[in-house]
């Protein structure tokens, strides 16, 4: 089966300003302590997709390479 990405709208209680800005340093946390986690991974991952661009960058045809 094809995957797709479907975008759900979330609706969010309204929270007091200090809720809000707790709620927003939990998830600040909550991705650092993740990313922390991960780093290696995270590391082989964009340095794959840092490859793989040069390599396609450095097949693409260039104007020189044209005979008109």
């Amino acid at each position: 089966m094809k995957s797709r990405t479907v975008i759900v709208p979330l609706k969010l209680p309204r929270l007091s300003d200090t809720a809000a800005a707790q709620c927003v340093a939990l998830l600040h946390e909550l991705v650092g302590a993740i990313e922390h986690h991960y780093a290696k991974q995270i590391h082989r991952q964009r340095k794959r997709e840092c490859e793989i661009e040069r390599n396609r960058q450095a097949s693409a045809p260039t104007l020189l390479d044209h005979p008109f």
